[in-house]
């Protein structure tokens, strides 16, 4: 079904692959342009950055700046928009924050620039309504003056009616950036119960939005409303905050998880990184920021909309077969409502690497390429693993990485007996040790003096 690897298109995107995988990363470092791709391993290389957060948080980048700006429409009445929900997941000082601020770092810029716009229309207004209706009149001023708009990419700490007027005030979209993502749900119910956790279950699906609360945000009416969500979370936090109904209603499966299969961490590299990668992020970027967003005579956003070439819409098409054969197959419950989210983000996906591939001078945007969907369908991949860690971890249960190898060890084993059969299932020396000491602490195997065995009461037949 895929592209033949004999080709120099093929042997490159092999090439990344091999890289990744030496740096233990499961991301599918292929679906980026070369230029991004670039950016990513240097990072790495020379910061430390884990490659699964980089990739995730640029990612997520792209398709804040793509926002309301194009659509991807796959039937009539079917319209794709690239809102993406995102959790970098790790360890105390695994290095989480710092990639996911350096690709948002763009937005920050423009952000501070607006922002310093605005104070300044802000004091101008505030000026112009100390003055008389006589004095405006007088001095040429409108009666009613009309406030000034923050202008933003990014929102964090916010209420949901802040949110909410953010979303009013900027058409184009927005992004709620949350270091720690704890904080942001915690808030749900700091005011009401429930209401704001299915306000974000809302946004997440871009539709209509309207509000009739008392207060500064009565009666506000958002049509195409466009919001991403992304920021931080330990493992531990993640499991607490998200068992009970956050998992059962689905909140949950709207995420996406970036989860490095290490998170050790690396000694600090000698060299500095040229600064030239940063502003080659900075250009790419800041193509999709400068972009402007046309609107109708209502004033109302008109995205541009991209369609499915021919032979990626069949490819989408026996993708979304096989997945619906495996998910009806699927006896959990609670998979299949992971599983279902993807046949949502698969367009999302196509719609951030089709303008990625446009932003690096890779690809046109007028149609999704069939190129396109083969690497949508890797991100898929990545994602639904990453979903079926977090659930392990909500429900007290082992990955399947690791139900993998603990089924193929025999019943009692040594280390270095153990350790072959983990590099048939390309896991590193260091990755094999974690699972297994999370096996033995979880009660999985007995351990003594480097010797294993598999404890008969946790066996599932």
């Amino acid at each position: 079904m895929n592209e033949s690897r004999i080709t120099p298109k093929g042997i490159i995107d092999d090439a990344i692959g091999m890289i990744g995988k030496m740096q233990e990363s499961a991301f599918p470092l292929d679906v980026f342009p070369v230029r991004i791709r670039t950016i990513i391993l240097k990072m790495h290389e020379y910061l430390n950055f884990p490659i699964d957060y980089t990739a995730c948080s640029m990612l997520c980048a792209i398709a804040t700046g793509i926002g309301n700006t194009h659509i991807l429409r796959f039937k009539k009445g079917w319209n794709a928009k690239c809102i993406i929900y995102m959790a970098l997941v790790g360890r105390p000082g695994s290095n989480k924050s710092h990639p996911l601020k350096a690709a948002f770092k763009p937005f920050f810029n423009f952000d501070r620039e607006q922002f310093q716009r605005f104070t300044g229309e802000l004091r101008n207004y505030e000026r112009i309504m100390n003055l008389s209706r006589k004095e405006r009149m007088a001095q040429g001023y409108d009666i009613c003056p009309t406030p000034p708009v923050r202008t933003r990419f990014l929102v964090s700490d916010i209420t949901q009616e802040a949110m909410a007027k953010a979303i009013y005030e900027n058409p184009r979209g927005i992004c709620l950036f949350m270091d720690e993502l704890q904080g942001w749900i915690n808030n749900f119910n700091r005011y009401n119960k429930g209401s704001e956790e299915q306000f974000y279950i809302s946004l997440f699906n871009g539709s209509n939005y309207m509000s009739d609360r008392k207060g500064s945000m009565n009666n506000i009416h958002i049509d195409n409303p466009f919001s991403n969500i992304i920021g931080t979370i330990q493992p531990k936090i993640l499991a607490d905050t998200f068992k009970g109904s956050k998992s059962n209603n689905g909140f949950t499966d709207r995420i996406l998880f970036a989860i490095p299969q290490i998170q050790d961490k690396p000694y600090w590299a000698e060299d500095d990184m040229d600064t030239a990668y940063y502003n080659e992020w900075d250009r790419i970027i800041s193509k999709l920021i400068r972009m402007e967003i046309s609107k109708d005579e209502n004033n109302r956003t008109v995205p541009i909309i991209l369609e499915y070439e021919s032979e990626a819409r069949n490819r989408i098409m026996e993708w979304q077969h096989r997945w619906a054969d495996m998910s009806n197959t699927e006896e959990s419950d609670r998979k299949r409502s992971i599983y279902s989210k993807f046949e949502t983000y698969i367009h999302r996906f196509c719609l951030a690497i089709q303008l990625g591939k446009w932003l690096c001078d890779e690809a046109s945007k007028d149609r999704i390429d069939i190129d396109t969907v083969d690497k949508a369908i890797k991100l898929v991949e990545y994602f639904k693993d990453t979903a079926l860690q977090v659930l392990s971890l909500i429900q007290s249960e082992l990955a399947p990485k690791q139900q993998e190898l603990l089924d193929l060890l025999p019943e009692q084993f040594t280390r270095a007996e153990g350790l072959k059969i983990a590099e048939q299932l390309e896991l590193s020396a260091s990755t094999y040790d974690r699972f297994l000491k999370a096996l033995s602490k979880n009660g999985y195997l007995d351990h003594k003096h480097g010797n294993y065995k598999k404890r008969d009461d946790k066996m599932i037949n």
